[in-house]
């Protein structure tokens, strides 16, 4: 709680939490921009025609036929977000996060604190206390974008609440690794700018592991035809948090649970290593 109310009350969160308000607008007025555009093209055809031609674009893009015919009916708008704020959240998490431990090892303050609990606790209050405070800003986000669309008739209010909710529960539970992995770098350094420097490098390096899959997961259904299924996830993309989005959003409760377990199990483990090597520095 201590962690939340300091990014809340801090000028960095005002700032952020200010362009990230901007940033959502933005997204929430070009997701119904597009989502209108698909309904001028409905149109044109028929709504059965055009949820098969969104499917198979889907299966396309996912190489998942049974998550391409589950997610064509999902309002384009919410889905469109859905992406954005994965992709989103990771920059909010370094910014939010990287002078989390950093900041007062530099300052030395982090040695009151560690009187008075371990640094076990202190070092999982830092990350659980920015998944927190990331969850909100996530939460304002889809409540903001989700608005718009109901707003401009494109959703209702039922798909609203039902959809808006579970991807803003997929959106959270990936942030999570991505919090972990900034807080473990930062209670590794004592200078904030290195471990900024550092978390974004880690970003872009997990980034670019996502974006192979990514990319042989397209080649290999554009090579198939357009009723084409990719392979299955590479090794490498278990590695980038982002990947897991399909899974955590399947029709599948197996894919679902399998997704969270991961993600879940890789914030405990980078939660018990950065307790390790907190706890074993001179602070």
């Amino acid at each position: 709680m201590r962690e939340v109310r300091r990014s809340v009350r801090s000028a960095k969160g005002i700032v952020l939490a200010v362009l990230t308000l901007l940033g959502a607008l933005v997204s929430a007025l070009v997701c119904v921009q597009i989502e209108g555009s698909e309904r001028t093209a409905v149109e044109a055809t028929s709504n059965e025609a055009f949820i098969e031609l969104k499917r198979k674009g889907l299966e396309q893009l996912t190489g998942d036929a049974s998550l391409a015919a589950y997610m064509a009916s999902v309002p384009t708008s919410l889905l469109v977000f859905l992406k954005i704020t994965v992709w989103f959240l990771p920059l909010l998490v370094a910014l939010l996060g990287f002078d989390a431990v950093a900041g007062e090892l530099q300052q030395k303050s982090v040695r009151f604190w560690t009187i008075r609990s371990r640094r076990g606790s202190y070092f999982t209050g830092k990350l659980l206390g920015l998944w927190v405070v990331v969850g909100l800003s996530a939460l304002v986000l889809n409540v903001l974008a989700d608005g718009v669309a109901v707003a401009r008739g494109y959703v209702t209010l039922g798909q609203a609440v039902a959809w808006g909710l579970r991807f803003w529960v997929v959106a959270v539970v990936i942030a999570g690794a991505w919090t972990a992995v900034a807080t473990f770098i930062s209670a590794s350094f004592r200078a904030p700018i290195l471990a900024l420097l550092t978390t974004f490098a880690t970003f872009f390096v997990m980034w670019l592991f996502g974006l192979g899959g990514f990319i042989a997961r397209v080649h290999d259904s554009a090579g198939a035809g357009l009723g084409g299924i990719a392979k299955e996830m590479s090794w490498y993309e278990y590695l980038y948090p982002n990947s897991y989005d399909a899974m955590l959003i399947s029709a599948e409760g197996v894919k679902v649970l399998t997704g969270v377990g991961i993600l879940v199990g890789f914030v405990a483990a980078m939660a018990a290593a950065g307790s390790a090597l907190f706890a074993r520095r001179d602070v």
